[in-house]
Parts: structure tokens; sequence; C-alpha cells
């Protein structure tokens, strides 16, 4: 018996659609990554900054309308 034939229908869904979005982020041009990173440092600057610890999202050189993309 495969351990996945034990997991419930909506589970295997969540797994699946996990890994298809594992797979879609993988496939992305490293550019876009970065810009996912910053994306994401910019969202937590403000929580850290809250908890009293000095952070400072990284700088990218970008246009406005890829500065909108993150």
């Amino acid at each position: 018996m495969d351990r996945m034939d034990s997991i419930p229908p909506e589970v295997r869904r969540l797994f699946e659609a996990s890994e298809a979005r594992r797979q879609e982020l993988a496939a992305l041009p490293w550019e876009q990554k970065i810009r996912i990173v910053v994306g994401l440092q910019r969202m937590a600057a403000p929580i850290l900054r809250a908890r009293g610890l000095d952070v400072m999202p990284w700088e990218l050189d970008e246009t406005p309308e890829e500065a909108a993309r993150t």
C-alpha cells in the first residue's frame, strides 16, 4: 500500500497544489526570484522593527512597473 493511498483526497489536493506552486516558482528566472525575496523583506521589515530589530531590506534598481509586480 502506497503512503499516499491513506491520505484523504482534500489533503492530497493540497499536497499536489503545493508541489505545482513549487515547480512554478522554481521555473522563474532568478531576477524574479530576487524581486520576490525583496518583497518578502519589505513585508517583514515593519514587524521586525516593531520587535526592536534593525533591519534594512535590499535595494533594487528597478522601474516603478517592476516594483509594482512585487
